[in-house]
């Protein structure tokens, strides 16, 4: 039965098995787990390691001249990395080989980058899982992204209120690398205790790196001179325009689908929930939803496919000069 990423740190104080088989698409989740591996054998005394890539044309007996006896160390680590998932053929023979016969001096941690059906289900791979352990990473569900915020920053000591867990789950959903980073970046300028939105937008604004979060914040509020500040900060980092374009329209759609609930006699409170507006983001969004009407707003909204088209060569003009003009609509 394959393990999850959060029961592997048990299993290893359990004892090591001579076979690990880390396998998903979650970058940051699988580094951490083939660090896991790695520092245990490392208290077991498996102190050598010899890394193998394979690629296209990889010569599989690399794999056996790697198992050969060390004149320095009778254990070590041979950590595999087979990013697609896919040894091919001959490589699939000789892993399954191996699983019928590991050395005990030897731990082979196999990691593979993609992870689709037909490789959880290959002969190699069962072969692999019943020689040692198995484990399956799969990518954190929105839903499920504020529990996964909120055990990450209690491992620094952190107490976040729910708001602080709504904030980052919206911003970095889909990248945990950038969560983690921002977590460790909060721990830094924080420290442990409890841990505030006023906290993050702090540590935002103390950091070198403007991001599209604080560009949408002035765009909403009107603030053109530090929008147009920061959106040249963004321009100055080459920041992806699909990323800030993406920004910009989801804020804007949020705020336009509140002043329609409240054009509709929806409750506010239950709007609020509905469109996921943590509290102190409220009178952000109920601002510009009184300040911005839908004619300015699907004006803006044009605007924005313009920016994306110009980004990506589909139509003229300078896309960040778009983008200013864009901000200076939205502040008158």
């Amino acid at each position: 039965m394959p393990l999850k990423p959060q029961q592997l740190a048990g299993s290893l104080q359990r004892g090591l098995a001579p076979v690990y088989l880390i396998g998903g698409e979650e970058p940051l989740l699988l580094q951490e787990c083939c660090d896991a591996v790695r520092q245990a054998a490392r208290a077991q005394g498996f102190v050598e390691r010899e890394l193998l890539q394979v690629e296209r044309n990889f010569d599989w007996s690399s794999l056996q001249q790697a198992a050969a006896p060390s004149l320095f160390a009778t254990q070590k680590i041979i950590d595999l990395r087979i990013r697609t998932g896919k040894p091919g053929r001959e490589g699939g023979k000789i892993l399954t080989q191996w699983a019928d016969a590991p050395d005990p001096n030897i731990i082979l941690l196999v990691s593979c980058e993609k992870w689709d059906t037909s490789s959880r289900k290959a002969k190699w791979a069962s072969a692999l899982e019943r020689a040692g352990q198995r484990v399956d990473i799969w990518p954190i569900k929105a839903p499920e992204l504020p529990r996964w915020l909120a055990q990450r920053m209690q491992q620094h000591g952190m107490q976040p209120e729910p708001e602080v867990l709504d904030l980052l789950a919206d911003r970095l959903e889909g990248n945990l690398l950038a969560a983690s980073q921002e977590i460790d970046l909060l721990a830094l300028l924080k420290g442990a205790g409890t841990v505030s939105v006023d906290d993050v937008m702090q540590a935002v604004a103390d950091s070198s790196r403007f991001d599209a979060f604080v560009l949408a914040e002035h765009m909403l509020c009107g603030n053109l001179r530090d929008g147009l500040r920061v959106a040249a900060g963004l321009h100055r980092m080459d920041t992806p325009l699909p990323l800030v374009v993406g920004a910009l329209l989801r804020e804007l759609k949020i705020t336009e689908a509140f002043r329609l609930a409240m054009r509709g006699g929806e409750h506010e409170a239950a709007a609020f929930k509905r469109l996921r507006v943590w509290r102190n983001r409220q009178n952000v969004i109920r601002s510009a939803a009184r300040r911005l009407n839908t004619r300015t707003l699907f004006g803006a909204f044009r605007q924005l496919a313009l920016i994306d088209r110009q980004s990506k060569g589909r139509a003229g003009g300078d896309p960040w000069q778009s983008l200013d003009t864009l901000l200076m609509r939205l502040a008158t």
